[in-house]
């Protein structure tokens, strides 16, 4: 769980299409203590309060109220709720620490304190002579236990929370309580390895007012629970989803988010509804999730303006679509058919297999302003994507030019990395279309996989022919350098990618033994 940057290898593939390998939190997650260890919370306490959840403070105890949905136990449990929810939430207290000083990097500790909280009267927590042994706690037995920590958690006023189940096994069925929506002061949330609670018997006027980011780890959680959550967050800049265990279609239609990053999770649908401020949609191993013979899935773009960092696009598994009109081969730019807005784009792809080939130049011409291009090369022996990724044929120079003119290779683009170079010759192919073709092309990166060196037969073969290419810019330099990764596989970082700040969220270059380097 404190691994930030992932490689997946070639030979990986979901062993279950519901069931992705688990990914890591962002941050690393402290291990619990006390007779409650199965679950793990943080929280940024303000200056003057305290977060650790204790039996000492009764009169910071909030009682339980089981005739409401947000204080039910059960994420799953109807009750008729006694009490009136405000209209609309309330705002942050002024004046008072908790709103208004604290430390952005200040994390506590909340729920592996050395004792914990007080149990509900009708179910009391496991002792520690019965836990002392065990990895973790079964969590989906102490519901009680958790609603009260969340309770604990919204009386503290708190604003950053981390609330993860350390799950002994991927498919648990730990129930995430509804009183989670109690804590309205929010700015971050992240929660992983649950079951979300059931939205359809909550009052309608729940929301999260001040959420600006939000991180979904491993969760199983339907459509209408996400859409639920995601219409609430007026705010919401931040949104990460990694490895969800449940089918979700995502379907943005939000004034404030900023960045989308979905990884290693069954999302058969991705559609940008309306999303005027959104700049970045990142996606690495978002599979479809109908089946291991067909992961294909559904990227639709129908209105971002601000949209300037794309990918990783797959011409083998995503069915591009922009506006009404779905990307296919050959498929001619027009007004209806581009988003001028994208600068750097990132592609994964089989650079031998002909039906993903064919599919590159119409992707390609979708982005007609794009700068920095980013290429993936994949294995074409390894056929996990299904039906689209079958159709071997011959690839070679002469197919890229009867490709056609694509806009952004030609004018635009200043530098192309390709990663996982293994030296065939559809690869090498490649590069020197893009060398002929692309005029104002000023570095050219190529990173070798796993095994090769610069100065091996796989290097000295590419600058040899390389160097027989007709560059369309003499001055263009280019780059081959040794993969940092000690496998063969696709590389993410998730840190990098869910920064704001950094210039180019595709750059792995400073990932080093599952850690990023630069944060």
């Amino acid at each position: 769980w404190t691994t930030s940057c992932w490689v997946l290898p070639r030979t990986s593939s979901p062993t279950s299409p519901t069931r992705p390998p688990p990914p890591p939190p962002l941050s690393p997650v402290p291990s619990p203590r006390g007779p409650l260890t199965g679950s793990t919370a943080s929280a940024a306490s303000p200056p003057g309060s305290s977060a650790t959840l204790s039996p000492a403070s009764p009169s910071r105890t909030p009682r339980a109220r089981p005739s409401s949905p947000l204080n039910g136990a059960a994420s799953g449990t109807r009750r008729r709720s006694s009490s009136s929810t405000p209209t609309s939430s309330p705002p942050p207290p002024s004046g008072s620490a908790a709103a208004t000083s604290r430390s952005a990097s200040a994390l506590t500790r909340v729920a592996s304190p050395t004792r914990c909280p007080p149990s509900s009267p009708r179910t009391q927590a496991p002792s520690a002579a019965s836990t002392s042994s065990a990895v973790g706690t079964p969590m989906e037995t102490h519901r009680d236990e958790i609603a009260l920590w969340l309770q604990h958690l919204s009386a503290k006023a708190v604003q950053e929370l981390i609330f993860v189940n350390r799950a002994t096994t991927i498919d648990n069925e730990a129930h995430l309580p509804a009183t989670l929506f109690r804590c309205t002061l929010l700015t971050k949330l992240y929660i992983g390895f649950w079951w979300f609670p059931e939205t359809a018997t909550l009052p309608r006027s729940v929301a999260f007012p001040y959420l600006r980011e939000l991180g979904l780890f491993s969760l199983v959680m339907k459509e209408e629970d996400l859409a639920f959550v995601l219409n609430r967050c007026p705010v919401l800049e931040k949104l990460l989803i990694v490895g969800s265990r449940w089918p979700v279609c995502l379907r943005v239609r939000s004034h404030s988010l900023r960045l989308v990053e979905v990884c290693q999770g069954l999302v058969p649908e991705i559609t940008v509804l309306h999303a005027p401020r959104l700049e970045r949609l990142l996606l690495w191993q978002a599979w479809g999730g109908d089946d291991l013979c067909n992961m294909s899935s559904k990227i639709m773009i129908v209105h971002a303006p601000k949209l300037c960092f794309l990918g990783f696009l797959v011409p083998g598994m995503h069915k591009l679509e922009i506006g009404n009109t779905i990307i296919k081969a050959q498929t001619k730019a027009s007004p209806n058919t581009t988003v001028l807005s994208v600068q750097m784009l990132a592609v994964q792809v089989k650079l031998g297999t002909r039906i993903e080939a064919r599919m590159l130049p119409s992707f390609l011409r979708c982005f007609p302003n794009v700068e920095t291009l980013y290429i993936q090369s994949e294995n074409d022996d390894l056929k996990f994507w299904g039906p689209q990724c079958t159709g071997a044929g011959k690839l070679n120079l002469k197919f890229w030019k009867e490709a056609g003119s694509i806009e952004c290779v030609q004018r635009h683009i200043k530098k192309v990395v390709l990663r996982e170079f293994r030296g065939t010759r559809s690869e090498l192919d490649f590069l020197k279309f893009i060398a002929e073709q692309a005029q104002v092309l000023e570095k050219m990166v190529i990173v070798l996989t796993h095994g090769h060196s610069p100065s091996d037969p796989v290097g000295t073969n590419l600058r040899t022919k390389m160097a027989s290419a007709k560059w369309a810019n003499a001055r263009c330099e280019l780059m081959v350098f040794q993969t940092p990764f000690h496998q063969e596989g696709t590389a993410w970082c998730y840190l990098a990618a869910f920064d704001l700040s950094n210039p180019n969220p595709f750059d792995v270059s400073k990932c080093l033994d599952g850690k990023c380097q630069s944060h």
